[in-house]
C-alpha cells in the first residue's frame, strides 16, 4: 500500500532545497506533536501521511517527501562554526535552541510554594559522548537531565543536561549540591522550599539555601559525616521509631521504617517533633511533608511519555529537541488551563484534546498558505476541506456533472459540462465566450 522510504537525499535527485518558512516549521512541529498526541511513536510516517483512514492534518499540511525532507535536514546550530564550539561546549548541536527555552519555562510561569529537584532520563543507545547507564530506570540507558519543577503542577521550570565531566577539568566534587544550587537560582529570595532525594542533600546545602530564603526537606545518605551515630540504623530501635536531632537552623530525623531499614531526613523547614498520631506507622511531619512534594520531576516525567513526540532516530540532538517539545507542550497546557479552568473541566483526556487543538493552530497557518497553489491532487483538497480550508472545490475535466445551462430557457433541456469560470454554473457555448465566461460575468 504505501511506497518504502526513499534513502537517497534531495541533491542525489537533482532538487535544490527550499528553504523552510516560519508558518512551515511551525507546521512541521505542529505535525510531531500531533502523532504525539495520538501515540503514533511506532507508526511509519508514509502510513500516517498516506493511508485513508488516517488523520486528514498530514496530508491537507504538506507532502510526506517535504515533512520526511524536513526530518532529515533538520539542525538546531551552524555546522560552520561547530567544531570550535565544541572545544568547550559538549551540547553545542542543541545549547542554542536549549538555553532559549530553559530562560522561556522560568519567565513565564511563577511556581507554587513547594519545588522538587529531581533527574530525567531521556531514552537514547546510540552514539553520544554523555550517555548514562541508570540500572533503576525502565530505559536504562539515555541523557540524563535534571530538572526543577513544581511539586503540585509539575511545570518544568528549570532543567540542566549532564554532560559529564568537562574536558582537561578535575573531578567535581559534590556534583548534586552544585546542581541545586544551579536549578535554584529562578527561585532565589521567594521563601519557597524544595524537596529532593540524597544524591542532592547535606547540611551544607541547606545553610546555603537559608542565606538565599529558600528552606530544604530531603532524604540523607546515613554515610554522611554530619550524621550523628545516634540517628544511624539500629536493631534495637523498635518498628516505627522516630529520632529527631536539632540545631539553630536544621532538623535530622531518623525512621524506622522496616525491621532492617531506616530513613533519615533533613529538614530546614521543620524545627519540632511532630509525629502524626493518627497514621499507623506513627510517620514524623517531615515525613508525610516529604512524600507530598517529592514527586514533581516524576510526575512530569510520566506525563510527558504519555504523549510524546519522540520517534527512533541516531541523532541525539534530535532527541533533545523532541524532548523539548514534549515538556513545552505540557507547561503550555499548564499555563492554559490555570488561565482557562473550564476548559474540558468534567474531560478525563482535557490534555489530548489541548494538544490536538494546539496541533490544528500551528498547521493552520501553512495549511491556508498552500491551499493557493495550483495544481494539487484532489485527495489533498478534500483532506484539507475536512480540517477546515474553506475554497470551492474546482471539478476537472470530465469530473463535472453534466447541467442544464442556467441561462437558457425552461423548455430548451441543453445540458452541457462547460461551466462558467467565475461563477461556477454550468452555462452553454451559446450564453459563454472563448475563455467559458457566462453572459452576465461579461456584463459585470
Amino acid at each position: 500500500m504505501f511506497k518504502p522510504r526513499r534513502k537517497h537525499i534531495a541533491s542525489a535527485k537533482n532538487k535544490s532545497w527550499k528553504n523552510i518558512s516560519k508558518e512551515e516549521l511551525y507546521a512541521y512541529i505542529g505535525l510531531l506533536l500531533l502523532a504525539g498526541s495520538q501515540k503514533s511513536y511506532d507508526v511509519p510516517i508514509r502510513e500516517l501521511f498516506l493511508d485513508p483512514l488516517s488523520d486528514p492534518h498530514y496530508k491537507a499540511t504538506m507532502s510526506v517527501d517535504r515533512y520526511e525532507e524536513i526530518r532529515r535536514h533538520i539542525r538546531f546550530d551552524d555546522k560552520r562554526t561547530r567544531a570550535l564550539r565544541f572545544e568547550t561546549d559538549k551540547l553545542a548541536p542543541i545549547s542554542y535552541i536549549w538555553n532559549i527555552f530553559i530562560k522561556n519555562c522560568t519567565k513565564l510561569y511563577n511556581p507554587s510554594a513547594n519545588v522538587t529537584v529531581d533527574e530525567q532520563l531521556v531514552p537514547f543507545r546510540g552514539r553520544c559522548k554523555f550517555i548514562q547507564y541508570m540500572p533503576s530506570k525502565p530505559a536504562k540507558y539515555g541523557i540524563k537531565i535534571f530538572w526543577m519543577c513544581d511539586s503540585a503542577c509539575y511545570y518544568g521550570i528549570n532543567g540542566v543536561i549532564y554532560c559529564g565531566k568537562e574536558v582537561g577539568a578535575p573531578a567535581q566534587k559534590d556534583l548534586g549540591s552544585e546542581i541545586v544550587k544551579t536549578l535554584a537560582v529562578p527561585i532565589f529570595s521567594s521563601g519557597r522550599n524544595i524537596t529532593m532525594d540524597n544524591y542532592f542533600t547535606n547540611v551544607e546545602l541547606g545553610n546555603f539555601l537559608l542565606q538565599k530564603d529558600i528552606t530544604l526537606v530531603g532524604t540523607i545518605k546515613a554515610n554522611r559525616r554530619e550524621i550523628p551515630e545516634a540517628l544511624k540504623h539500629n536493631r534495637q530501635r523498635a518498628l516505627y521509631e522516630s529520632v529527631f536531632g536539632f540545631n539553630n537552623k536544621a532538623t535530622l530525623v531518623s525512621y524506622k521504617a522496616k525491621k532492617e531499614k531506616s530513613v533519615i531526613l533533613l529538614s530546614t523547614m521543620h524545627h519540632n517533633c511532630s509525629i502524626d498520631s493518627n497514621d499507623r506507622k506513627l510517620k514524623p511531619e517531615i515525613i508525610l511533608y516529604y512524600n507530598k512534594t517529592k514527586g514533581g520531576v516524576d510526575k512530569m516525567d510520566e506525563m510527558v511519555g504519555e504523549y510524546s513526540c519522540k520517534r527512533q532516530t541516531k541523532r541525539w540532538p534530535v532527541v533533545l529537541f523532541s524532548n523539548m517539545l514534549d515538556v513545552a507542550a505540557l507547561n503550555s497546557f499548564i499555563i492554559y488551563t490555570e488561565n482557562h479552568p473550564e476548559f474540558h473541566a468534567r474531560r478525563k483526556d482535557r490534555r489530548r484534546l489541548f494538544l490536538k487543538d494546539l496541533c490544528h493552530e500551528l498547521v493552520m497557518p501553512h495549511m491556508i498558505q498552500r491551499s493557493d497553489v495550483k495544481g494539487l491532487i484532489k485527495q489533498t483538497k478534500e483532506a484539507m476541506k475536512r480540517c477546515g480550508v474553506q475554497f470551492q472545490m474546482i471539478p476537472g475535466p470530465g469530473e463535472r456533472k453534466r447541467k442544464r445551462c442556467f441561462m437558457c430557457p425552461r423548455n430548451v433541456e441543453r445540458k452541457t459540462e462547460r461551466f462558467c469560470s467565475i461563477c461556477k454554473e454550468n452555462v452553454c457555448k451559446e450564453h459563454s465566450s472563448e475563455k467559458i465566461t457566462c453572459q452576465n460575468c461579461l456584463e459585470d
